[in-house]
């Protein structure tokens, strides 16, 4: 459904429930706890000492160069040395940054506050939308103490204040978007300049060049086995193109 241009759920490794991004070019990610070192046709290596060891801190900060299911290939910017990455068992991943204007579109996961007045619609232009990948449509409160999902709540009318909507995009009309939540429906403008942020979990919307922080051990060098994993996107998140409709290669230098 998406690809990229530039935070759950944002939560960790992947939410359950709503539209996940859909794989992006150098296809999905799904990470298993497996090394096949010889996918991206490493060479033999020297002897490492016994038990696992901590990536130096140093050695922490690389450039994503491969996706391949199960693992990442990452060039460590310290040492310039190619690493490949699985994630541990309940890893954290978050993969952050911010989407193009056209990521505003129908089936899109948003989340965003919003005022509401005593007849449930929003009172002013928000400032910021975030494009978490999938999540769970409700509507939480900040100022009542107020909280439901799936738009299941007490007879009467919300209290008018202050709502984290979370929900699909049903539909967009130039700077006013609709979020459809149970039997509720927000029309939500826009401000011309508002911040489209993404902050997932979901690794697959991660493409080559993109900025990586590492954490976690291995027991010879060259294939970690990360406990954190985090991603920040250096362009813009962008829609995915319309099946059949592939990306164009991007020109050799």
């Amino acid at each position: 459904m998406v690809g990229r241009s530039r935070v759950s759920d944002r939560d960790r490794w992947s939410a359950s429930g709503g539209a996940a991004f859909p794989p992006r070019a150098g296809g999905a990610l799904v990470l298993v706890v497996v090394f096949a070192w010889g996918l991206f046709g490493a060479g033999p290596v020297a002897a490492q000492p016994a038990g696992p060891q901590r990536l130096d801190r140093a050695d922490s900060v690389g450039t994503l160069m491969a996706i391949a299911p199960g693992r990442l290939q990452v060039r460590l910017k310290n040492s310039g040395d190619t690493w490949i990455v699985a994630a541990a068992p309940g890893a954290t991943v978050e993969v952050t940054g911010t989407a193009a204007r056209e990521m505003l579109m129908p089936k899109q996961f948003v989340e965003c506050s919003v005022e509401l007045d005593e007849l449930g619609k929003v009172t002013q232009p928000v400032e910021k939308v975030i494009f978490p990948g999938s999540g769970t449509p409700g509507v939480t409160g900040n100022a009542s103490g107020f909280s439901e999902t799936k738009a299941k709540r007490p007879g009467g009318k919300r209290p008018p204040g202050t709502y984290l909507v979370s929900g699909f995009i049903k539909s967009v009309d130039g700077d006013r978007i609709v979020v459809q939540i149970g039997r509720d429906r927000f029309e939500i403008p826009l401000a011309p300049e508002a911040e489209l942020e993404v902050a997932t979990a979901n690794l697959a919307v991660a493409g080559i060049g993109d900025d990586v922080e590492l954490d976690g051990e291995y027991l010879q060098k060259g294939q970690l086995l990360a406990s954190s994993i985090k991603v920040t996107l250096v362009n813009p998140l962008m829609p995915q193109p319309p099946k059949g409709k592939g990306r164009r290669p991007a020109t050799p230098p």
